[in-house]
């Protein structure tokens, strides 16, 4: 997780209650793993936006605590910021990890979902919030909207 001095670059509080969805991301860089990521964000990060996590094909790494609510569709205080847990999965050149980063991040809202009560229908893209941004990239080439990834990947 990151040093709290720098949750405010990233977001605000917000409580548990109002968790309501999730947002899925791709990190788009190729070069890092999900704890690299994490480090980067907490050292190096001179950008607003962040994510709760970061998975991989190895791990899930949470960089934000969930009840802190993060700039991560790119529209200040729009309702997937105050209301939804972000992931970004990693990318990766390899399609095998990539897969199991997919898995991985499956496993994860799943347990999101448990934990807090989220609905199928509350699962987003972060496409589904600004629609300039192809986000999550493969995720979208390979199932096209949010909907028939959870039919597809949650609903079996």
């Amino acid at each position: 997780m990151i040093d709290q001095n720098k949750y405010s670059q990233f977001g605000f509080p917000r409580t548990v209650a109002d968790i309501q969805g999730i947002t899925l991301h791709e990190t788009g860089n190729y070069e890092k793993n999900a704890q690299e990521l994490c480090d980067w964000m907490n050292t190096e990060s001179k950008t607003s936006q962040g994510t709760h996590y970061f998975v991989d094909d190895t791990q899930v790494v949470q960089a934000m605590p969930d009840d802190w609510a993060v700039y991560h569709t790119g529209k200040g205080k729009d309702w997937g910021n105050c209301y939804t847990i972000a992931i970004e999965i990693v990318s990766s050149f390899n399609d095998e990890k990539y897969l199991q980063a997919e898995d991985r991040a499956v496993e994860l809202i799943r347990q999101l979902q448990d934990q807090y009560d989220i609905s199928n229908d509350m699962i987003f893209f972060h496409q589904d919030f600004d629609e300039r941004k192809h986000c999550p990239n493969r995720i979208i080439n390979t199932y096209g909207t949010s909907r028939n990834f959870v039919y597809q990947k949650l609903e079996v």
